[in-house]
């Protein structure tokens, strides 16, 4: 029963790892792409210096006006074009607010060359092994475009797998109230009609005498055990009545029944400390609740001279109880699966306990349960519920 637990971190951090791969090499893709997209306008732009220097070492203007007519205005990426002394001549794919006065403009142009130089190196355009003109670009639309579609990727994906995670989750949780509450009321109903039947058998032998008085005694307050029981999966399978209780008389209930049932478990001491809480629950399935705790403490302190120890106390949050024992403790890889269903460190275990305590007290009563600590020696469980009316 413990096996498929102790997986479930492996799994998580192998979904995570291939996650991170998957997201590292789209990553590289994208950038790969981009340093070839980089790359080849580089190269373009440098076939470009070396046509304006060729043309421009000719004699006429039909070469170099063609040059920028039919070439340079097919151009994607932002391009300027400046003298020697660093003053833009043209420009392309490149918007200048028209209203800005000559030394704006300057300034403008000169802020927007620093950025693409930062980028790109400059192409110099020779005449004659002369430098008359220099070519600053910068990275196209396409490009820009092409580096942030990894990351709009991972977002989409990233909601996609949300979603479909809360989605899954929501069904879940449904699925699992449809079979607690299912399974409670077929319970109950099953065991309504033997508990009737066994009461009537009872009281039948009661009325024709002859029978040992402490044998019917123990029989009845088994059946009305067996009553209890019914009356537990009933009402964790509808919705329950809510009263004031006091936390610290519940707890005494729940240990003296422990008492008397130790067996052979004799040498281990339940005691109940703190004070008179009242808070806001069903009484049935709170007993039921702090029984599956005893139950699981007294089970830790098998094979020792055991001391278990029920605390009530309040605070700002509501009412706490908390049970304390010297057992075994819980295995540091256990302690986050111990209220999944199914999961049971023993043998022969269902793993309901306690799944069904932090269905009682988080579910219903919308307390909270939680393992405060735990290490050989010593195992602390708490349970916070909703204070009550005085």
């Amino acid at each position: 029963m413990v096996t498929p637990y102790r997986y479930t971190a492996n799994i998580k951090a192998g979904l995570f790892a291939s996650g991170a791969l998957l997201i590292a090499a789209l990553l590289w893709y994208s950038q790969t792409l981009v340093s070839d997209l980089e790359n080849s306008e580089r190269r373009l732009l440098d076939i470009y210096a070396h046509l304006i220097g060729r043309v421009a070492s000719e004699p006429g203007s039909e070469n170099i006006n063609f040059l920028f007519d039919e070439v340079i205005q097919q151009i994607q990426f932002p391009i300027v074009v400046t003298s020697t002394e660093g003053e833009a001549v043209s420009w392309r794919n490149i918007d200048v607010d028209t209203s800005l006065s000559r030394e704006q403009t300057a300034e403008y142009f000169r802020g927007l060359l620093a950025r693409m130089d930062r980028e790109h190196q400059p192409v110099v355009v020779y005449y004659e092994q002369t430098p008359i003109s220099y070519i600053h670009y910068g990275t196209s639309s396409i490009v820009n475009r092409l580096l942030w579609l990894p990351y709009v990727e991972i977002v989409v994906a990233g909601l996609f797998i949300l979603l479909g995670f809360l989605g899954f989750t929501t069904i879940r949780n449904s699925e699992k109230r449809s079979i607690w509450v299912g399974m409670a009321r077929e319970t109950a109903h099953q065991l309504g009609t033997p508990v009737s039947s066994l009461m009537g058998w009872v009281g039948h032998l009661r009325d024709r005498g002859g029978a040992d008085e402490e044998i019917l005694d123990e029989l009845e307050s088994d059946v009305r055990r067996l009553e209890q029981i019914a009356d537990r999966f009933h009402k964790i399978g509808s919705v329950p009545r809510f009263e004031s209780r006091d936390l610290y008389l519940l707890a005494e209930a729940s240990v003296v029944y422990f008492r008397q049932r130790l067996g052979s478990a004799k040498d281990i001491e339940i005691v109940v400390t703190g004070e008179s809480v009242t808070i806001s629950g069903a009484e049935t399935l709170l007993q039921w609740a702090l029984e599956n705790l005893i139950k699981n403490s007294v089970d830790a302190c098998q094979g020792r001279q055991g001391r278990i120890e029920v605390s009530v106390s309040r605070s700002a949050e509501g009412g706490i109880l908390e049970v304390r024992d010297n057992g075994s403790g819980i295995a540091a890889r256990d302690r986050r699966n111990i209220f999944r269903p199914g999961y049971s460190t023993k043998r022969r275990g269902w793993g309901l306990g306690l799944s069904l305590t932090r269905r009682i007290v988080e579910d219903i009563h919308r307390g909270k349960l939680r393992l405060v600590s735990s290490k050989p020696g010593e195992t602390v469980i708490s349970m916070t519920l909703p204070m009550g009316k005085s």
